[in-house]
This record gives C-alpha cells, sequence and structure tokens, in this order.
C-alpha cells in the first residue's frame, strides 16, 4: 500500500476526530427552552429539537418551562392581634420568558419563594386571627395577586397559590377544642328540648281532642285493643288509659 496514502488517511481521521471534539450537541425536548450564547451574547432561544454548537464559543442553558409545584413548609407569623401563628403556602408557576427568568435573578426559583413569604407575612400581619380563620379565601386572592405582581419580573406566571395549612399554638387549640365541645352540648341540648316540647304539643292536641269527642276515646281503645299488646288502667277519676304491655 502506498505510503502517501496512509499518510493522508491517518490525516483524514486525526482532522475528523479532532473536529467532532470542537463540536457539541445538545437535545431540548418539548417542555424545555434552550438559550445559546456565543461568546457570552445571546444569540438564540430554541425550542424542541437537537442542536450543535462550537464548543469553544457556544453555551446553552436549559430553561424547564412546565408547570410545577411550589410548596412553602410553615412559617411563624404574627396576626394582627399578636397571635403566633404557623402557616404554609402551596401552588404552581411556570416559567414563560426563560431569558428574563435567567438574566433578572440568581435563582429566580429561590426569589419567587422569598416573594410569597414576604406577601404573605405582610397580608396575615394586617389580619386578626378570627378574620382569618374565616375568611381564608380572601386572604388566597389577595396573596396571589401580591406574588403574582412579582414573579411576572422575574418571567414567571403564577397559577395558583394558596395556603394549605394554619396551625394554631397548643393553648388557643384546647381553647377551640372547648368552645366546640360546649356548641355540641348545647346543640344537643336544643335539640332534647325541641322533641320534648313536640311531645307535650301531640299530647295536649290529643287530650283537647278527647275532651271535645269522647267517640275518639272508644275508638281509641278500641284499637289499642286490637293489637294485644296493651294494657288498660282505670283511673279515680273514671279516665282510662292504655298502656304498652311489657314483652
Amino acid at each position: 500500500m502506498d505510503p502517501l496514502l496512509i499518510a493522508w488517511g491517518v490525516a483524514f481521521v486525526v482532522v475528523v476526530f479532532g473536529t467532532l471534539r470542537l463540536i457539541g450537541t445538545t437535545t431540548i425536548y418539548e417542555y424545555q427552552r434552550g438559550i445559546f450564547y456565543r461568546n457570552g451574547a445571546i444569540t438564540a432561544v430554541r425550542g424542541a429539537g437537537r442542536y450543535r454548537y462550537l464548543k469553544s464559543m457556544t453555551d446553552v442553558q436549559i430553561v424547564d418551562v412546565r408547570k410545577t409545584l411550589m410548596g412553602l413548609p410553615g412559617q411563624e407569623i404574627l396576626t394582627k392581634d399578636n397571635v403566633n401563628l404557623k402557616i404554609s403556602l402551596v401552588g404552581f408557576y411556570e416559567v414563560t420568558d426563560p431569558v428574563r427568568a435567567l438574566h433578572s435573578s440568581q435563582s429566580f426559583q429561590s426569589d419567587l419563594y422569598s416573594l410569597a413569604q414576604i406577601a404573605l407575612r405582610d397580608l396575615v400581619a394586617q389580619t386578626t386571627m378570627d378574620e382569618l380563620l374565616e375568611s381564608k379565601s380572601e386572604l388566597d386572592a389577595k396573596l396571589q395577586t401580591a406574588v403574582a405582581d412579582g414573579a411576572a419580573s422575574l418571567g414567571i406566571m403564577v397559577s395558583q397559590l394558596a395556603v394549605k395549612d394554619i396551625m394554631l399554638p397548643p393553648n388557643l387549640k384546647r381553647a377551640f377544642s372547648a368552645v366546640l365541645e360546649a356548641k355540641r352540648e348545647a346543640q344537643r341540648q336544643l335539640e332534647q328540648a325541641r322533641g320534648e316540647q313536640a311531645v307535650l304539643r301531640s299530647l295536649a292536641n290529643s287530650s283537647g281532642m278527647y275532651e271535645g269527642n269522647p267517640a275518639l276515646l272508644q275508638a281509641r281503645l278500641v284499637q289499642a285493643l286490637s293489637t294485644g299488646n296493651n294494657s288498660i288502667v282505670f283511673g279515680a277519676d273514671d279516665k282510662i288509659v292504655v298502656k304498652k304491655a311489657n314483652p
């Protein structure tokens, strides 16, 4: 074999492999966006696809644009009436402007969480505990509005944000339990009194009907006897009382 041909072949292989080492490839999926930089300056924002670029001159940053769950663990916050509550948040966000998300903050996720914490503290500080427990939906709406404005400047859209849990101090838990127990007992007594009043009204109505029409009493006596499970008591005042016989 011709030595010159061999030399040319080796040179070609070296050039090819050298070129391949200089060229980078990246795959961007449907749920991602790729930001391409050349010598530090942004050149393009790419959607789904496979791309090649010169490694020495180009850098690629991948941003996930899917809807993402955000959960803020319990934060201890003082209400307007100085009650220390522990409140946690949950919500969803998605990146709508990848360039702004990367360029406006070192970590847009951390900044978003900080915005939610600050907004929650500001709103709770303006609300009493009773108002917070009674109108949680209003707090959720105000919270999402406050955070959404700041998130937009980060290239993020907050689609939902709400209070997940409100944890009371132990002493308040005991107090609320006592109040609820008292309400249940009062409701039980009220229902019992209503039942007793209904029975008394029924007896009064029956007595009035018997006095006005003695024949009804005789009919009631016949009905009671027909069941076979009753006893009849004649009182000293000549009144007839029908009682259920013991089984």
